[in-house]
């Protein structure tokens, strides 16, 4: 890369988009690099810091645009540390205190953060199989008066109106509320983290007022940067 092609890259942007510096990244010197793009590969060490951070925030970018930062902390859970890294190097005050509220909300911690895996039904399939016979039963007793026998075809009905989610669901409520006894599955304990700073967070980054904002950080963090980013692997 010139030192001509080096600005034009620094300096680019869409302005429909947030400036993320990726074509620092994406470049044969880079990307020639087995494992450049995998975090935790011994290839991507090889690049610098300041060439790690944008290519981090950049996947930031992608995971909050395509799907917000829910899924961005789900799809990158195992290296949300980094993340947290990656956001403070870039010196934006905004972005960084943003980013900590939703991270400590979703992943418990900003300086050691673990996204919570949900547990679903089928994680405990033995102990749910049982219990959604049991509580298909329990709904289809409801159903009937006391005095009338529950049949085959009562049960069919149950299962074929309510898919097996809703029937978790329903099922959950109920043993929460003392209607039916636990099956032990995890998924009853599992509680949903809340999400009001994630969707605070998405709001703002979606804002023309965080793509602005992106283009002087991230324009900063690369001049900054410069020597490590014009370099090659």
């Amino acid at each position: 890369m010139s030192e001509a092609e080096f600005e034009r890259a620094a300096a680019y942007f869409d302005d429909r988009w947030w400036m993320t510096g990726e074509n620092l990244i994406h470049v044969p010197s880079v990307m020639n690099i087995e494992g450049w793009n995998l975090y935790g590969h011994s290839g991507q060490k090889l690049l610098t810091e300041a060439q790690r951070t944008l290519l981090m925030w950049s996947d930031i970018v992608g995971q909050v645009s395509n799907g917000g930062f829910t899924q961005y902390c789900q799809n990158y859970a195992e290296h949300l540390s980094l993340r947290v890294a990656a956001v403070k190097a870039l010196y934006w005050p905004e972005l960084s205190d943003r980013f900590a509220l939703a991270m400590t909300e979703q992943a418990g911690d900003v300086i050691a953060p673990r996204w919570i895996e949900p547990i679903w039904p089928a994680d405990d399939p033995e102990l749910w199989a049982r219990s959604r016979d049991r509580f298909v039963r329990h709904l289809a007793r409801k159903r009937k008066p006391w005095w009338r026998p529950v049949m085959g075809r009562d049960l069919a009905g149950v299962a074929a109106q309510i898919d097996d989610w809703g029937l978790a669901v329903q099922y959950r409520e109920a043993v929460r509320a003392g209607d039916l006894p636990s099956g032990g599955e995890r998924f009853l304990d599992y509680v949903e983290p809340a999400n009001d700073d994630a969707n605070a967070f998405d709001e703002w980054f979606f804002s023309v007022k965080a793509q602005a904002a992106s283009v002087q950080h991230v324009h900063a963090f690369i001049m900054r940067n410069r020597q490590e980013l014009y370099r090659t692997p």
